[in-house]
């Protein structure tokens, strides 16, 4: 065993600092045969219960320590410039779980109180809480070594002393570190010598930032990220050498040979240090109950309310099963768990913030039933309780709540009041370096040209999760730039050793984390930079040490619903109860059966309303199995397909065992559902419901020793119970186990199931008010307010255009069949603009821009939101044209602030007693007299503010080439046969690019759109290389292919393409056909075709005397180069029915 032990280490949990990921630093020390190994991360010990446990497994000891930054003079509490000199570094180590609870709250109070620049803390609270911590100088920062430095020995030594009286002999140590650097000599010499007149020990450490020497070039850029300056810079933050690296037990030996009892005191320290972290003990906040009650006796009493409220009658199953649940909750100590959660959703619901019927497995509850934390009542979808909680299984209960997204903040604010501010916090969530978000980093820390930067990362497939490894597999082109282009190269090698790492902090979408003690016994706390204080550690840290943690999620589809609710009740009059709309509305159904289903929860997506269509869903069950099918497992199996034919008839439903029909029943003889994969060994083998939710968790997991017992009591059990034998149990055995790993929890999908009801219940009755709902609630998503105004032209909506006179800040229903467009949905004009709009509206309709520009608040009406107003159309009701509004915003705005300044101050002008002599007052007001913009211009302005084409499309201008060179239209597509030849213009709206699954080669999957619909255009990877310059988003193409055609879904496979300037490039030939032999015509022909000399020949069709439909094809002197006014012009003399081009 090494007789060292690296005391001194950053993580990547040293924000762009530290370089070592966890895992491997530990099989690093287990390598060196250290017997213990130190994480001192700067101001934070985020990583401690990872470091701990992964410590652990590899018979390591973990010591948690961090490296906190500590005011030299004065208080934490002091914010004043000087301070940013005077903070300086401290080790700190935790000896024992007091240490451990003293150096959360240390750290704690770093980000809370002392946050400025860095999260500082002073050494009155050290003092306060010194008691279980070890420390050390740490590193050239250190205040001792910065004494040092500056020759002043003096104070260095009175610092020493004063660390040595805060912690206690024998608790404070010098820290020596040798990386080369000049001024660690001088440190060093200075340490030394304070170390023999005060009596502290030594020790030796490294600073590791990054595992291997190799690493340090990555190491610098990794610095250069966080302090935002390229490689190049001179004054770029640097450690000073390539050493700082995880050295060997040896060569710490050898640098420190010269005084090797700093080195034998680094396993002192280790040997002090021994934390235990408990992982398991709950830690339930307290709940107070009424009338000195028992957490017994209010349970069941909510539960009793409940079954009154829940059901007509009261049957003995419902009997048993909560008396079941009572009893496994009562058991398992979690009465105060569901007592909480009944609280705060009893509060939310009282106050009108929508609350969602469930999520996950908490729906296969009675009891959550009964107390309102769920809307689904589990026994009649047969939910089981047991997937929820097994009295077998450890870990508390995971209930997940779906709040309104506008109000949920309300919720954790009550929490927080109710348990203590000091026992409640949101969770910490890091961010990491993706591989795009890396090459860019790397890439501007290099310093390389943006341009190359972007067309690096942009060649990284957009899939979720995809690292630099899969890229280079999947990119030709990737790997290809990284051969022939160094500095791509470098940026890529680079990126690879920095990928992964986190890269920030910030607080968790929805975690929520409440205590019976103040949070800092138990975790540090972080305060993020808009000042919202979290856990220093993750959800999964916060399990595993015993605290409540919860999903407090803010879905917005409640909101939606909420909203569509106020406005259905405020323009028909009519109240919705959505808990209690029916299950079985025929016009929801065939809505769905239609595919109709954007805006519907959960099956927005193409391959959704693919599968709509298909399954043609007629009742509850089939959105619930909905759900579970639309994953890549059942897809991928082929259970899908099968459900569908099943479902059809077109494959007939067996069942392996009588008795399996009735589990299988709802979903077609398929084992789709987790449940169901619990309820299979009930019913054939006898298991009890714990004894299969073990062999579910097994199955899920591979655990094949459990498997194999499991095994044995299965077939044991279908012999006795079902009278099964031991092959065709072994068989039913495997099958449960091959569709386990596909299987879903049905629980989750019938609650969700029930939100993606309601949503389509209310576009089916409601459309009008649920997809103004819609509308505003993706207001700030532009792709999305896109995707529903189109979806409300098909419904057949008018969306009236943005109107400064018209529109509110919002959408708003007009009538039965119209909504106005509204403001806040227009790029760049915000809250602030709108509202003075709207409010000085109040006093008369604007009549010009200059109008506007007198009335409105200036201070939030800036330039930039009148040009948005003017592009996307929202002045056309006041005079002028957009070019003229456009050119005038400038001297309107200085106008506007002229007038508000001199009313303002009392004055009143000539002008505005003149009232109108004779215009005089308004000639400043006059508008240029120049041309409207073009209106592609016009287009282009509208599509960047708007996100979509108002009062046109790009496409409109190519009617030529649309009429004379395709052959079918965009809408009626679905009406051709598989293998038909087609050709199509239309403008590139979508572009994915993705690899073959087989061949792992580039392929493209476009979209492309005309005025009448849209077609998902193919290209192969035998034509991608080809064709991979036209396709550019926003292009208008020409494409030729053949219409393929699978499972009732049109697409058309890419065989060439085209950008619209080259269509006439692919012209061969030009039929013309003369209708009589008339001179005229033969001149006014040859002088057209003389005009456009080129060397496509032209075939004339004449009817003489004689003969009938005579074919010429007339000399190369006459061959001509196609463009739209020659065509125009031969149409012009001969007809359209009388002139052809081909291919």
């Amino acid at each position: 065993m090494s007789d060292f032990v690296h005391l001194h280490v950053h993580t990547q949990y040293s924000l762009l600092d530290g370089a070592c990921r966890i895992k491997p630093l530990i099989q690093k020390a287990v390598d060196c045969n250290m017997p213990a190994i130190a994480m001192t991360d700067h101001g934070n010990v985020f990583g401690a219960v990872d470091f701990y446990q992964a410590a652990k497994a590899k018979g390591i000891k973990p010591i948690i320590g961090a490296e906190a930054y500590v005011t030299m003079q004065g208080s934490r509490l002091d914010k004043t410039p000087r301070q940013k000199e005077l903070i300086s570094h401290l080790l700190l180590f935790a000896r024992d779980y007091k240490g451990y609870q003293n150096l959360c709250k240390l750290l704690s109070a770093g980000y809370l109180e002392g946050m400025y620049y860095y999260p500082r803390i002073d050494k009155e609270i050290l003092a306060a809480h010194s008691q279980g911590l070890l420390a050390s100088s740490a590193c050239l920062r250190g205040e001792i070594p910065k004494h040092l430095l500056v020759g002043n020995y003096n104070e260095a030594l009175k610092a020493a002393d004063e660390f040595q009286h805060i912690f206690g002999k024998g608790n404070f140590y010098l820290e020596l570190m040798n990386q080369g650097l000049r001024e660690q000599v001088k440190v060093n010499e200075g340490l030394v010598k304070i170390a023999n007149e005060l009596n502290i020990p030594l020790i030796a450490t490294n600073d590791v930032h990054y595992l291997d020497p190799r690493e340090s070039k990555a190491h610098e850029t990794l610095l250069c990220i966080q302090d935002q300056t390229t490689i190049t810079d001179p004054n770029r933050m640097r450690l000073g050498s390539d050493q700082f690296y995880f050295k060997t037990s040896e060569m710490m030996k050898e640098e420190f040979k010269w005084i090797p009892e700093a080195i034998s005191n680094t396993l002192e320290i280790a040997e002090k240090c021994n934390v235990e972290m408990d992982f398991d003990t709950f830690h339930l906040p307290h709940f107070s109950l009424p009338d000195k009650k028992s957490k017994e006796d209010y349970i069941e009493e909510l539960c009793i309310d409940g079954l009154k409220h829940r059901y007509s009658q009261v049957t003995d199953e419902i009997k048993e099963r909560l008396d079941h649940e009572l009893k496994t909750i009562i058991k398992m100590g979690f009465i105060g768990y569901f007592l909480i959660v009944w609280d705060f959703i009893n509060y939310a619901k009282s106050k009108g913030i929508p609350v969602g019927p469930g999520r996950g497995s908490a729906a296969g509850s009675l009891v959550s039933y009964l107390l309102g934390i769920t809307d689904l009542d589990p026994l009649k979808y047969d939910l089981l309780f047991e997937r929820f909680l097994n009295p077998d299984r450890a870990g508390m209960p995971d209930i997940d709540i779906d709040f309104c997204y506008e109000r949920r903040s309300e919720v954790i604010d009550y929490v927080a009041e109710k348990y203590g501010q000091e026992n409640v916090a949101q969770i910490i969530t890091f961010g990491t370096m993706q591989a795009r978000a890396a090459i860019r980093d790397v890439g501007r820390a290099m310093g390389a040209p943006y341009t190359d930067v972007d067309r690096i990362a942009k060649l990284i497939p957009n899939e979720l999760g995809i690292t630099l490894s899969d890229a280079l597999d999947k990119e030709p082109k990737l790997d290809e730039l990284c051969r022939i282009d160094k500095m791509a190269s470098d940026i890529i090698k680079t990126s690879r050793v920095l990928e992964g790492l986190n890269r920030h902090a910030s607080t968790h979408a929805a975690g929520v984390v409440i205590s019976d003690k103040p949070l800092t016994e138990y975790v540090p706390l972080f305060k993020t930079s808009d000042d919202q204080i979290s856990t220093g550690y993750t959800m999964n840290g916060i399990a595993k040490i015993g605290l409540l943690k919860m999903d407090f999620l803010g879905l917005r589809t409640l909101t939606v619903i909420s909203q569509a609710i106020e406005l259905i009740k405020e323009h028909q009059g009519v109240e919705v109860d959505i808990t209690k709309v029916v299950l079985d509305d025929r016009k929801t159904y065939e809505n769905l059966s239609r595919a109709g289903s954007f805006g519907v929860f959960q099956l927005e997506s193409g391959g959704m309303r693919d599968l709509l269509k298909k399954i043609q869903p007629s009742e509850f069950e089939d959105l619930i199995a909905i759900l579970a099918l639309y994953r890549p497992g059942p897809m991928g199996s082929g259970m899908l397909d099968d459900f569908i034919k099943r479902k059809k008839g077109t494959v007939e439903v067996k069942y392996d065992h009588p008795k399996l029909e009735a589990v299988l029943k709802e979903t077609y003889g398929i084992i789709l559902y987790q449940e169901q994969v619990m309820r299979i060994p009930v019913v054939l083998a006898g298991f009890s419901l714990v004894q299969a939710d073990h062999l579910r968790r097994a199955m899920s997991k591979k655990i094949s020793s459990v498997m194999e017992q499991m095994r044995k009591d299965f077939v044991e059990g279908c012999k006795k119970v079902s009278d099964i034998d031991s092959e065709k149990s072994n068989y039913i055995f495997d099958l449960i186990d091959y569709f386990s790993g596909y299987g879903f929890n049905k629980s989750h999908s019938a609650a969700y199931a029930l939100i993606t009801y309601q949503t389509a219940y209310l576009k089916a009755n409601y459309p009008v008010e649920f997809m103004c709902s819609l509308l505003n609630n993706e207001k700030n998503n532009m792709d999305k307010v896109v995707e529903y105004v189109k979806e409300c032209v098909v419904m057949g909506i008018t969306i009236l255009p943005p109107d400064v006179n018209q529109s509110r800040k919002e959408f708003y229903v007009v009538d039965a069949n119209t909504l106005r467009y509204g403001l806040l949905a227009v790029k760049n004009v915000g809250s602030g603009a709108i509202y003075s709009i709207v409010a000085k509206r109040k006093d008369g309709l604007y009549t010009s821009i200059f109008d506007v520009c007198e009335r409105v608040d200036l201070r939030q009406s800036n330039k930039k939101v009148l040009e948005s107003l003017v592009k996307c159309g929202a002045m056309d009701g006041l005079s002028g044209h957009r070019s003229q509004l456009a050119a005038v915003v400038e001297r309107a705005l200085e106008l506007g602030a002229k007038t508000q300044k001199e009313k303002a101050s009392g004055q009143l002008s000539f002008f505005d007693m003149a009232g109108d002599l004779g215009g005089f007052s308004k000639g400043a007001e006059q508008l240029p007299k120049i041309n409207e913009w073009p209106q592609n211009q016009i287009l282009s302005f509208e599509k960047a503010v708007l996100g979509f084409y108002l009062s046109g499309h790009p496409i409109e201008q190519y009617r030529t080439e649309i009429k004379e060179f395709t052959d079918i239209s965009m809408k009626n597509i679905e009406k051709s046969s598989d293998g038909d030849d087609v050709r199509l213009v239309g403008l590139i709206a979508h572009v994915k690019l993705t690899n073959t699954r087989k061949s792992n080669e580039r392929m493209a999957i476009i979209r492309i759109e005309d005025m009448e619909g849209s077609v998902e255009i193919v290209i192969f990877p035998s034509d991608y290389l080809r064709l991979v310059n036209y396709i550019v988003e926003g292009e208008v193409v020409f494409v030729t292919g053949k219409v393929n055609i699978r499972e009732g879904r049109s697409s058309i496979i890419a065989s060439d393409m085209k950008r619209i300037s080259d269509v006439y490039n692919v012209i061969k030939s030009i039929k013309i056909n003369i209708p009589s032999a008339d001179k005229r015509i033969f001149e006014g022909l040859k002088n057209k075709l003389l005009t456009f000399p080129g060397d496509v020949p032209v075939h004339l069709t004449i009817n003489t005397a004689s003969q009938k439909g005579v074919e010429i094809r007339i000399g190369k002197g006459l061959f001509v180069r196609p463009n739209e006014n020659l065509i125009t012009e031969i149409k012009g003399l001969v007809g359209d029915e009388n002139f052809a081009v081909t291919f």
